[in-house]
């Protein structure tokens, strides 16, 4: 399909930074559909054919999602443009229940055990907890009935991803750009460059040397900086080929990552940074927007993010620092010795979407989800709602993209309901040929960094006691001794023994239940 730019001159760099806005809208009307749409299904992936389909009364279906640190309009969903419209194309009276990014799973859980429980859950990856309480419902058959959209746009590795036991328990996001990992090391490159790396950093000693060298640039620089608590240093431990998550075999078992003797490492490193006043003291109470604000005000040159979010930082630093040249890559994690992969697990999918037992009408679910994976939904995802924010002629796409800007809606629809992952066509359209480019070289090094995870498709074991936690998640033992090891208050042995106790505690039931299940695979 053809696609052509009606404001060609809007800059990408507003593009950008206003992608990340909250979610408002204006209403507007539909437009005839594409008639390349070739088959019709169940649930009206083909233009008008729900409207003539569908039962009278449409079907209550309540959504638990993410605000992603974004702004959200208040009121009633169903007065929502956005929402209304998606709605509509499914026959769906809709509840979307959105929570605060930085508290999501914590707000989730008192509201599910406040009797709250939603028909349509988002998170990333299968809820553990609700898996293991069987609160959520198989789906190979209803996406077997409902769902032949997400059979076509979804890989079979990321149906693997969200399978428990033989079952589908999720719907999954496709990687966008092919990226198997979501979290990879920012640099300002400019500054990079200016200290004598023309090439990334490719060992831990070289990250350290590149970090002291520019904070000999700027005294008052403390060049790497990160977020609450140890949530955004994968990067840094990941040079080790661990993570606060997952798992990795040690000696024939398989532990959880934050015991391993690499995250000893990894914390030794970490702690040395802090030393020499190259870590941000702050990292452990940064919230997003603090920490944000030290990157766009060049306080900071190395982060770890997203990579699909590289176009915003660009933007934000072109406002923020103009005329300094400032200029945004991503680069290859760099390996300690002895380390195959680095950087953050691998997954083969984003997001998901999974329907709880609470749900009256779970084929109502699949068929909403199914929806956004036809390309009607697709269109949707990327450009609004037809008549309004778009519209087509003889096969090409006429985007308004200011109008889809002046209303906050792209961003937060595009994180809130994306399934196929990534059509360059529509980024173009949407981000101009400068962005995609930035992109593209992002994305590049987002699909060959990363280690492969060992303990994907695993049901993670769980302690009742907090300090011991859930397999392969940072539990509050974790955090306490990481951060004892990195603000000097314990040498770096400490760890030796925070292992042993949590493994006391519990640790060691874990740890059996998940070697068992990994020797069985």
């Amino acid at each position: 399909m053809k696609v052509k730019q009606k404001w060609v001159s809007l800059l990408v760099a507003v593009f950008a930074v206003a992608t990340i806005a909250g979610c408002a809208g204006n209403n507007g009307t539909n437009s005839a559909t594409n008639g390349n749409n070739s088959s019709t299904t169940n649930n009206g992936s083909e233009g008008t054919s729900e409207a003539t389909q569908a039962p009278a009364t449409p079907v209550k279906l309540s959504m638990v999602t993410s605000d992603f640190s974004l702004p959200v309009s208040g009121g009633k969903t169903m007065d929502n443009p956005t929402y209304r419209y998606l709605a509509e194309q499914t026959n769906t009276d809709l509840e979307m229940i959105i929570l605060p990014a930085g508290q999501y799973h914590d707000q989730r859980k008192i509201k599910i055990a406040a009797g709250e429980m939603p028909d349509l859950l988002m998170d990333w990856g299968i809820p553990n907890d609700l898996f293991v309480n069987d609160q959520l419902i198989p789906l190979d058959d209803l996406i077997e009935q409902y769902g032949p959209n997400l059979k076509k746009v979804i890989s079979q590795e990321a149906w693997d991803g969200v399978t428990r036991n033989g079952k589908i328990y999720g719907i999954p996001e496709m990687p966008k750009g092919n990226a198997l990992v979501n979290r990879n090391l920012f640099v300002r490159q400019d500054l990079m460059e200016q200290v004598g790396y023309t090439t990334p950093p490719q060992t831990p000693d070289e990250l350290l040397d590149m970090l002291r060298k520019m904070k000999a640039l700027d005294p008052n620089m403390t060049p790497f900086t990160a977020r609450e608590n140890f949530t955004w240093l994968d990067s840094l431990i990941g040079m080790y080929g661990v993570s606060v998550f997952g798992g990795t075999v040690v000696n024939g078992e398989l532990v959880p990552s934050n015991t391993a003797p690499q995250m000893k490492q990894a914390l030794g490193f970490i702690r040395q940074l802090m030393e020499e006043g190259l870590l941000d003291p702050e990292f452990m109470s940064n919230k997003r927007n603090t920490w944000e604000q030290k990157i766009q005000s060049g306080q900071a040159a190395v982060w770890t993010h997203a990579p699909d979010l590289i176009v915003d930082w660009q933007a934000r630093l072109d406002q923020s620092l103009p005329g300094s040249g400032a200029k945004v890559a991503i680069i290859p994690t760099p390996k300690a010795s002895g380390v195959e992969q680095a950087g953050f697990g691998r997954l083969p999918y984003n997001k998901t979407f999974s329907v709880t037992k609470a749900a009256k009408n779970p084929e109502q679910a699949v068929k909403l989800l199914d929806w956004l994976a036809s390309p009607e939904g697709e269109k949707f995802v990327n450009f609004g709602i037809p008549g309004d924010t778009y519209t087509e002629d003889n096969g090409n796409i006429f985007y308004n993209r200011q109008l889809d800007l002046d209303r906050q809606t792209q961003g937060m629809r595009s994180l809130q309901f994306n399934i196929i992952g990534w059509n360059e066509d529509y980024a173009k359209l949407q981000q101009g040929e400068a962005a995609i480019a930035l992109l593209s070289q992002a994305y590049g090094v987002a699909s060959t960094d990363g280690y492969d995870s060992v303990t994907l498709g695993m049901v993670n074991p769980k302690s009742p006691l907090p300090e011991v936690g859930e397999f392969g998640t940072a539990g509050t033992l974790f955090v306490e001794t990481a951060a004892k090891i990195v603000l000097g208050e314990k040498p770096l042995d400490y760890f030796d023994e925070y292992v042993a106790n949590w493994r006391k505690l519990g640790g060691d039931a874990l740890v059996k239940e998940a070697t068992e299940w990994y020797n069985s695979k």
